[in-house]
Order: C-alpha cells, then structure tokens, then sequence
C-alpha cells in the first residue's frame, strides 16, 4: 500500500517574501494600534481607579478602621487585577496585528514577488508561461493586465519563430524565399516602431508636465 505524502506545514519564512516591507508595515500597524490601546486603557485605568477612591470616600464615613483597610486592600487588588488584564489584552491584541499585518501584506508581496520573477525571466529572454494568483492574493486586477502583456509578448514571439522558421526552411531547400519578403519587411517595421521613445499620446504627456 503507497503511503501518503505528509503535508508540508506552511512556516514563515513562508510568508515573508519581502521582509524589509512587510516587516516595516507591520511594525508601523502594531506601533499605532499599542498607541490606541495604551491611550484607550489608561483612560479606562484611570476611571477604574477615581470610581474606587470615591468607593474608599464614600466607606470610610461609615465604617471602622479595620473595614477601611481591608477594602483598601481588596480595591488595590482589583486595581492590580485590571492593570494586568490590560496589560494581558494590549499584548494579545499587539500580537494579533502582527499576526494580520504578516498575512495581510503577504497577499500583496506575494503578487509582486511572482511579478518581480517574471520581469526578471522577461530581462533575460525568457517567456516562460504564468501562472495564477493565488486565491485571496490582492492586485488581481493589475496582475491580469501584466499576464495579458506577457502573453501578447509570448504571441508575437511565436509569430517571430514562425516567420523565421518558414525562411530557414525555404533557404535550406535552396530556394530564394521572395514570397517571405513582405513578412520580414513588416516585422522589421513592426520591431522598429515597438523601439520608439514613447508613443505620441506619452510624448504629449510628457510635454505638458515640462511645460
């Protein structure tokens, strides 16, 4: 009987594909929210604290020494109890903006990191197929107009080898391939235009942010 192949546990490294970035933004998430928190508490903290001095005023006009320490001492307590749980809940929630931050802005590293890839793929001459984002990835929109474009560079690449191959062909054979002229004057046209500085709508633009 085959044995199943364990699952392979996703670690974080795993969702770390731009640690700089990813790390900066989330440290700026966890700092603003232990901002709120902190400020947000000691308010309540406070608050907590002026009911039980007025508790403490209130008993002390009518009961004795000894009543009057054992509430102090039980109001201290419960003073004690909420600042560790304030404490308690600014550390868990701290944590899980962290935890948020890290997963949140590995749905829009990650798109990027594949996309960095493929420019580098595109860089060195290779138009290798893409794949998909991932579901629940962000930039979906944008990532389906660079797949468009890297297809339509796959599609003339292949038009470019079919072109070229009929002409190796056609040479092989010992045959002058005439008929192939036309083809090659186009696509010659076609690699020189695409080698222009701008097109004229960017050069307009252009103009009008100098101007």
């Amino acid at each position: 009987m085959a044995s199943t192949a364990p699952r392979q546990r996703r670690q974080l490294r795993n969702y770390l594909l731009d640690r700089k970035v990813q790390l900066r933004f989330t440290a700026l998430m966890v700092l603003l929210s232990s901002l709120l928190t902190t400020g947000l508490g000691y308010y309540w903290y406070e608050e907590m604290r002026k009911a039980s001095d007025v508790v403490r005023a209130s008993a002390m006009a009518t009961l004795n020494e000894g009543a009057v320490k054992y509430l102090d001492a039980e109001l201290a307590a419960q003073d004690h109890k909420r600042l560790l749980l304030l404490v308690a809940f600014g550390v868990a929630f701290g944590l899980l903006i962290a935890a948020y931050g890290i997963v949140m802005t590995h749905k829009y590293a990650g798109p990027i990191y594949k996309i960095g890839r493929h420019l580098n793929d595109i860089e060195a001459n290779r138009l290798y197929k893409i794949w998909d984002l991932r579901k629940g990835d962000q930039l979906q929109e944008f990532f389906n107009k660079f797949k468009a474009m890297h297809g339509a560079l796959r599609s003339r690449a292949e038009a470019d080898m079919l072109a070229i191959n009929r002409l190796v062909m056609a040479i092989e054979r010992g045959e002058l391939p005439t008929d192939q002229l036309p083809r090659l004057k186009e696509l010659l046209k076609e690699k020189g235009d695409s080698l222009r500085d701008a097109s004229e709508l960017t050069q307009e633009i252009a103009r009008k942010d100098v101007s």
